[in-house]
C-alpha cells in the first residue's frame, strides 16, 4: 500500500536501506543517515505548499484570482514531479548497478521510462528486492520501512 499511496515515502524507505542520499545516489553513512527524513520533509513541504495555494485560491473571488497563485502551483508541481522522477530513476539505476541487474528493454532509458510511467510499480519492486517481507514485518513508521531488529541490506 505504501508504494501505491505514498510513492515518495516508499522510495525514501528503499533509499535509506541502500544508504543512498535524497537524490538516489550512493553516499557515505554521514550523508545518507537522514535520507528518509529529508525526503519525507520534502513531501510534507510540497503538500503544505499546494494546500496553502489551494486555500488562497478558493478564498478569493473566482474571477479575481491573482495570476501568481496558479503559476506557483504549476511551477511547484513541475519541480516536485521532476524531483520525484529523477530521484526514483537514480535509485533504480544505482540499485541495478549494485546488484548487477541488466536492463532488458529500452536499454539506456529503461530507468527513466519505468520511473515516469509506473513509479508505484518501480518502488514496490525495489522494496521487495531490498526487504525480506516473508521473514520480517514491514512498518510504515520506520526509516527503512521494516520492523525494528530487521538486518540491513547486504
Amino acid at each position: 500500500w505504501c508504494g501505491l499511496c505514498f510513492t515518495q515515502v516508499a522510495m525514501a524507505h528503499v533509499m535509506q536501506r541502500l544508504r543512498f542520499n535524497w537524490l538516489g545516489e550512493p553516499a557515505p553513512d554521514a550523508a545518507s543517515k537522514n535520507t528518509f527524513k529529508v525526503v519525507v520533509t520534502l513531501v510534507i513541504c510540497y503538500a503544505i505548499f499546494t494546500v496553502s495555494l489551494e486555500m488562497a485560491e478558493y478564498s478569493s473571488n473566482y474571477y479575481a484570482i491573482p495570476a501568481w497563485i496558479p503559476t506557483l502551483r504549476f511551477i511547484g508541481g513541475v519541480l516536485f514531479t521532476i524531483y520525484s522522477i529523477y530521484s526514483l530513476m537514480k535509485t533504480r539505476e544505482n540499485l541495478r548497478e549494485k546488484y548487477s541487474i541488466p536492463e532488458e528493454k529500452c536499454v539506456g532509458m529503461e530507468d527513466l521510462c519505468c520511473s515516469m510511467w509506473c513509479s508505484c510499480c518501480v518502488v514496490s519492486q525495489m522494496a521487495r528486492h531490498t526487504g525480506e517481507y516473508e521473514t520480517y514485518q514491514g512498518s510504515y513508521c520506520t526509516e527503512t520501512g521494516m520492523a525494528g531488529g530487521t538486518p540491513g541490506v547486504v
